[in-house]
């Protein structure tokens, strides 16, 4: 009985050690990096930091911190920032952001709320603390813009998962409901009128190549970059119109995109009308598109829905010898 008592106040005290080294490890290792952000050049504070959680978790909390990255122009306040570990499984890490934060742009400031905006991630062994797999969760998130400008979310998830033996590749998930863009940006593109404020839901499935390893450095550095998408599904459903899409994009380094897309749309007439309204397709051009596409709806016998083949070339999207619009740019600032 004594030799099991012994050996078990012996494993506790380790076990207090081990703890106890950790978080000073931990409060020391974030103390150092704002220390060595700043001298980069970075506006980098926090008021009070603490970890606690023993026996079981490591708990940090960081107190009114703000980060601010001069080469971008970012940056992000927050009154508190909440980052938890099992003890056994250090590795594995959830970050928890408060209900209100704030981002700011050389342009910008963004008031950001959420009723929930957390995520898990698995961090592969070493210094360079890579990503490996990780899942976001959002719910009841608010965006207010200086500018004037209201956007939310009232669910969206998101996970990523590097792909075995591709380097710098990841395959993503992104599942968003009841998305209420900006009331000026849903002007601008449908000043026809056609679109509700609320779009239903968008999900995406997809392997995204990168040309840099998401790290420490992807804060520290520079974001990497997409090189490659290999897009599985694009489901939307915005009012009236549905819009899946699959298909495969090299990405160059301005973020400009090149490949085919397949594109199925449903009321695809009135997509046309908002590219009339909006100005991208004159009158008269939009008439022949409009026959021209009616023509290729009416071979599958579903009038209403299209099947057609997107070119991304040259900066501009392109339906046959038909410009529709500007490619969207995949930069990552």
């Amino acid at each position: 009985m004594r030799r099991i008592l012994t050996v078990t106040v012996l494993a506790a005290m380790l076990w207090s050690g081990y703890w106890a080294i950790t978080a000073r490890g931990l409060q020391t290792g974030i103390a150092a990096w704002v220390e060595t952000r700043r001298a980069e050049g970075w506006a980098a504070d926090y008021a009070d930091m603490q970890v606690t959680g023993f026996p079981l978790r490591f708990q940090t909390m960081l107190r009114d911190l703000m980060l601010a990255d001069p080469e971008t122009g970012l940056a992000w306040s927050a009154p508190v920032f909440r980052i938890e570990a099992e003890a056994y499984r250090p590795n594995r890490v959830r970050a928890i952001w408060p209900e209100v934060q704030q981002l700011a742009t050389p342009d910008e400031t963004i008031a950001i709320g959420a009723e929930r905006m957390e995520a898990q991630i698995a961090l592969r062994p070493g210094p360079a603390l890579e990503a490996q797999d990780a899942a976001f969760a959002l719910d009841q998130v608010s965006l207010a813009s200086s500018l004037g400008w209201e956007a939310s979310l009232a669910r969206g998830a998101l996970t990523a998962t590097a792909v075995d033996g591709r380097e710098n590749a990841h395959r993503i998930g992104f599942a968003a409901e009841e998305v209420r863009l900006p009331a000026r940006l849903v002007a601008l593109v449908d000043r026809a009128g056609i679109l509700p404020g609320l779009f239903e839901h968008l999900r995406i499935d997809a392997v995204l190549g990168f040309d840099a390893p998401w790290d420490r450095r992807a804060i520290e550095e520079r974001r990497p970059q997409i090189t490659r998408i290999e897009l599985t599904r694009l489901d939307a459903k915005w009012g009236d119109l549905e819009l899946s899409a699959a298909g495969v994009l090299d990405v160059d380094a301005a973020g400009l995109p090149t490949g085919m897309l397949t594109v199925r749309a449903t009321n695809w007439r009135d997509m046309v009308a908002i590219a009339r309204a909006s100005g991208r397709l004159p009158g008269g051009l939009a008439d022949r598109l409009e026959e021209a596409l009616g023509l290729i709806a009416g071979l599958s016998g579903r009038p209403e829905t299209l099947d057609v083949p997107l070119r991304l070339a040259a900066g501009q999207t392109w339906l046959g010898p038909v410009p529709l619009g500007p490619v969207p740019d995949f930069t990552i600032r």
